[in-house]
């Protein structure tokens, strides 16, 4: 409902959702337009010339980032990594304003053409706002890895105060992070059973589970597709 997939649903069992037939559906992205049987994701290949190590933002472990906004506020963002990964991203949608979210709970969906990416909460937090940037209701720029990292923020949060010292990466174990998980996803390609060149757009498909797998794989589980 949060990420208006469906307009209204009951839990009629406590939260208990493997016993529920209607997450099993929607967890198969069972979507108008889109049959069950359907496994391929088309997705960028990243290319590390897109990456940096900006300054002014501190990356956390994996692929998430923050930028201190006042004392006890950051900006949350994703890097240019997943931007590019995620790069036909169509929709963005955040939770409410001043919604407290806890450590690994889903703090935005990104909509796909036909899937849903849920992110995850690094570091728990409460809403002060979202980025005015993707109020639209449909995001035309296929480029946005392109712009400023820092302008990408999707949330602005209040840190709790019992949130401990986060540890960040420095650049050089940033940039080194960044490079294995793109070279593990070439490997990705290469394993296809029917590799094609790259096209100069450098879109690819990929079976949508092991393209899940490998999202959860290189976002310490922060990040996966529906």
């Amino acid at each position: 409902m949060d990420a208006k997939s469906v307009e209204y649903q009951l839990c009629p069992l406590n939260q208990n959702c493997d016993l529920c037939d209607f997450h099993k559906e929607m967890m198969r992205g069972c979507r108008p337009g889109k049959t069950a049987e359907s496994t391929t994701i088309d997705i960028r290949s990243p290319e590390a010339s897109v990456i940096q190590f900006t300054p002014g933002l501190q990356f956390l472990n994996r692929h998430f980032w923050i930028k201190r906004t006042g004392e006890g506020k950051v900006h949350l963002g994703i890097d240019a990594f997943l931007l590019q990964i995620l790069s036909s991203v169509q929709k963005i949608i955040t939770p409410k304003v001043t919604t407290p979210l806890l450590q690994r709970q889903c703090f935005a969906w990104l909509q796909l053409e036909d899937e849903i990416i849920y992110l995850r909460m690094p570091i728990p937090g409460r809403i002060i706002q979202s980025n005015p940037l993707f109020d639209s209701q449909q995001i035309q720029d296929r480029h946005l890895y392109l712009s400023p990292e820092e302008d990408l923020w999707l949330l602005e949060l209040e840190l709790d105060d019992n949130v401990l010292e986060i540890e960040f990466l420095c650049k050089d174990d940033y940039l080194n992070q960044a490079k294995e998980d793109i070279d593990r996803f070439e490997k990705l390609l290469e394993a296809r059973e029917e590799a094609t060149p790259q096209s100069l757009v450098r879109r690819s498909q990929l079976n949508k589970k092991v393209f899940s797998k490998y999202l959860l794989d290189v976002s310490d589980n922060l990040v996966y597709v529906c």
